[in-house]
């Protein structure tokens, strides 16, 4: 349902437009693009024709892009535009209140991290109870949940906005992972084995819902970033750069393996001894560089029978 009003928006957009080659081209790179938006909008709670009007009203006036399309090959002499003049060119005016919100709320969320440190150390030599360094962890864990959604939520100029409500699990995220490791400090200087046992739950699961948020995260590229970022890829030469699904799959990948190791270091400091919370950092970098050279070089074969069967289709 979702393709159908897709490609009949799309249709719509382009009546009366000549049809020529390049025209042709032009569309199919923007259905390609429409649909992947589409998909991030649905993912986020959107309704499917909703999601497809919104797409194709992001689109802007498809005739200026026709006529942009079409002057390239007349204007051959005049080199392309350089990155610098496609960000004037497609520059989003930043809002005067968010900035002047978020500049507020990044006050809050840094005087409650560093008065979390404190009132941590006080409950540590018992001038303080746990109620005002637990208070001043939650409250540091909101300040950053709403930067993170309301900044994700924003358009900027080379992307298009998250929905608002997987902007909102974004910072949720964000939110539990800080929350966890302050609490995880607080009761280390005073708490028990068991609160330090929930606030790892409480990390843990902040990584895991940010780590299913990135997987399931589509483009929300504009088109023009996207073409400026596919003439850069084309000239390196690592992995990452070529194939960006690998690069985020390596993003969540460590997230995971230095969260894992700093609860599995924290519950061994605290049941065991001090003494051995050395070796699950050096696990966990035996892991993590494993998993580097896995990525990085491991798909070398794969790669090359990519591109065979590119020159063979070609």
């Amino acid at each position: 349902m979702t393709n159908i009003s897709v490609h009949r928006l799309l249709d719509e957009a382009f009546a009366g437009i000549p049809t020529t080659p390049d025209v042709q081209d032009l569309k199919e790179e923007i259905r390609a693009n429409l649909v992947d938006r589409v998909a991030e909008l649905t993912a986020g709670g959107v309704a499917p024709d909703d999601a497809a009007r919104r797409a194709v009203g992001e689109l802007g006036d498809v005739r200026a892009l026709v006529d942009e399309a079409d002057a390239g090959p007349r204007d051959a002499e005049r080199p392309a535009p350089s990155s610098y003049e496609l960000m004037a060119r497609n520059r989003v005016p930043a809002s005067g209140a968010f900035v002047a919100a978020v500049v507020l709320v990044s006050i809050v969320l840094a005087a409650s991290v560093v008065g979390t440190v404190f009132a941590a150390v006080g409950y540590a030599h018992g001038d303080l109870g746990p109620l005002l360094p637990t208070a001043l962890a939650l409250v540091s864990g909101l300040a950053l949940g709403a930067v993170v959604g309301g900044s994700l939520s924003q358009e900027t100029t080379a992307s298009h906005p998250v929905p608002r409500r997987r902007a909102a699990l974004f910072g949720v995220g964000w939110g539990l992972v800080l929350v966890g490791a302050l609490l995880a400090l607080v009761h280390l200087f005073g708490g028990t084995t068991g609160w330090l046992v929930l606030d790892g739950v409480v990390l843990v699961a902040g990584v895991v819902l940010l780590s299913w948020l990135a997987a399931t995260t589509t483009n929300r590229k504009k088109q023009w970033a996207l073409a400026e970022e596919s003439v850069h890829a084309q000239a390196a030469g690592t992995r990452f750069d070529r194939d960006p699904a690998a690069a985020a799959r390596f993003g969540i990948y460590t997230v995971v393996v230095w969260s894992l190791t700093g609860v599995v270091a924290l519950i061994v400091g605290t049941t065991l001894s001090w003494s051995w919370v050395w070796l699950p950092g050096v696990l966990g970098w035996v892991v993590f560089m494993l998993m580097l050279a896995t990525m990085l070089f491991g798909a070398r074969h794969e790669d090359d029978a990519r591109k065979a069967a590119e020159h063979a289709a070609g």
